[in-house]
């Protein structure tokens, strides 16, 4: 292991990828299954799509069926006098013909409201020519690829999140067996200081200060059970499962390799990867849509056809007297409306060089999150050198001096001092191994690669 964190700080080679523990990826898949706020991204990106949908029908012909009856009364209305038009002169036909052949006429008082009609009938709508249906089409396109974005953008911050807190548990586990077994090295100290008591080597003050520090440690390890639990905790919380079930602890996930690009590289990484840039290109694809559809729709008209076929009259009848179809097509352009379309076109560009520029910024942040996650990874495993060599020197100085001790060759407080000194190096080296396996996850989290 110390020969491959060498290698790795000194050569870089020119090629992504990592083996990772097979439990950690089965805890990583679970996370991203059950995650509440990932299925609320679900749903975004669904309620995206079915915009999408929305905009696309827009282009197909739309077909109502309508229904209408009147009844009315009062109101305006129009005379028409044909009884005194036409009476004298059926009065005089009658006379000449000696008969009743023609009738008196009434003269007629018509309301212009329509009474007992209805019409019924059944209308098509087809968009000939509208590019607001077009770009808005366009634009919803790009949008469901930004919440798509958005969602794995999530899934990236999860997955590290997942790896992070499962390092951060298998630190504490291991650090609470480094307690333990430092315990059981103190219990091993008090029979022996209690045997040489019994001997009259020693005297009794080597008891207490042992069993003391005893106690001092079993302090240590109740604060190290807690930590365990509230690690434990987390990471289930992560997994959206109970808090307290149990978690699968794979001793050889220090094994895990991991290979990067050279520095020079990644950050070109980063900016092919990081679903944040994807997010913000997609939205100004679809800003540039709207742009196009302000500017067509200040200047362009819309072409519609109509067509109706139905019945219509008075009487709710449905006969060969009443049926009708008529067809249309009607041209809308708005020409002027007080220099509004001037200013939405004004404003959705605005918004795309707000875009352009969030972007370059977004572009400058990952770079320095490269830089930075980096130097930090090759630091963390240079520390992994460091304090496994410290644990291996303070190894072999407790033994002599537990040796020496048992002797009597040197006093307590030496013996303790290098008891502590070792326990200390094996917590570091722990918190250091877990350290550079985070270390690595964020550096993979911030190149976008899974």
């Amino acid at each position: 292991m110390k020969k491959y964190y060498t290698l790795l700080t000194l050569l870089m080679i020119s090629s992504v990828g990592f083996s990772q523990s097979q439990i950690l990826q089965d805890y990583i898949s679970q996370g991203i299954e059950r995650n509440l706020t990932l299925q609320q991204h679900d749903f975004d990106v669904k309620k995206s799509q079915e915009r999408l949908h929305q905009a696309k029908a827009l282009f197909l012909p739309q077909i109502s069926f309508d229904a209408s009856y009147t009844r009315a009364g009062g109101g305006r209305s129009i005379d028409f006098p044909v009884g005194d038009l036409l009476n004298p002169v059926y009065n005089a036909l009658n006379q000449m013909g000696g008969s009743e052949q023609f009738p008196t006429i009434e003269n007629v008082n018509e309301q212009f409201l329509p009474n007992d009609f209805h019409d019924t009938r059944i209308r098509l709508i087809q968009p000939l020519f509208n590019s607001d249906i077009y770009f808005a089409s366009k634009a919803q396109e790009r949008m469901v690829s930004v919440e798509e974005a958005r969602r794995q953008t999530f899934v990236n911050e999860l997955r590290y999140d997942i790896q992070a807190a499962y390092y951060t548990h298998l630190s504490t586990v291991e650090a609470l067996k480094i307690f333990e077994q430092s315990a059981e090295v103190l219990e091993e100290l008090v029979r022996v200081n209690k045997s040489l008591v019994a001997n009259d080597k020693a005297t009794y003050d080597v008891v207490y200060t042992s069993e003391a520090e005893l106690s001092q440690l079993r302090s240590q390890i109740i604060d190290a059970e807690k930590n365990v639990r509230v690690s434990r905790s987390y990471f289930n919380f992560l997994l959206n499962r109970d808090l307290e079930e149990a978690i699968d602890i794979d001793e050889t996930v220090k094994d895990d390799r991991f290979v990067f690009n050279a520095a020079s590289q990644l950050s070109a990484d980063a900016f092919a990867n990081r679903q944040e840039l994807e997010q913000v290109n997609r939205a100004i694809d679809a800003n540039q849509y709207l742009v196009k559809l302000n500017k067509n729709n200040a200047y362009l008209p819309n072409m519609n056809l109509v067509v109706d076929a139905g019945y219509q009259g008075f009487g709710y009848s449905f006969d060969s007297n009443q049926d009708y179809w008529l067809a249309q097509l009607s041209l809308s352009w708005n020409i002027f409306k007080g220099g509004s379309k001037k200013s939405k076109i004004r404003e959705s560009e605005y918004e795309l060089e707000r875009l352009n520029s969030q972007y370059e910024q977004l572009r400058d942040q990952i770079q320095l999150q490269v830089i930075n996650a980096y130097n930090e990874y090759l630091a963390a495993t240079e520390n992994v050198e460091a304090a496994r060599s410290g644990e291996v020197s303070a190894q072999k100085s407790f033994h002599i001096i537990d040796k020496k001790y048992r002797e009597n060759q040197v006093l307590l407080v030496e013996y303790l001092d290098a008891q502590n000194k070792h326990r200390n190096a094996q917590l570091s080296r722990s918190i250091a191994e877990y350290n550079a396996l985070a270390k690595a996850a964020e550096l993979r989290k911030v190149i976008g690669n899974k």
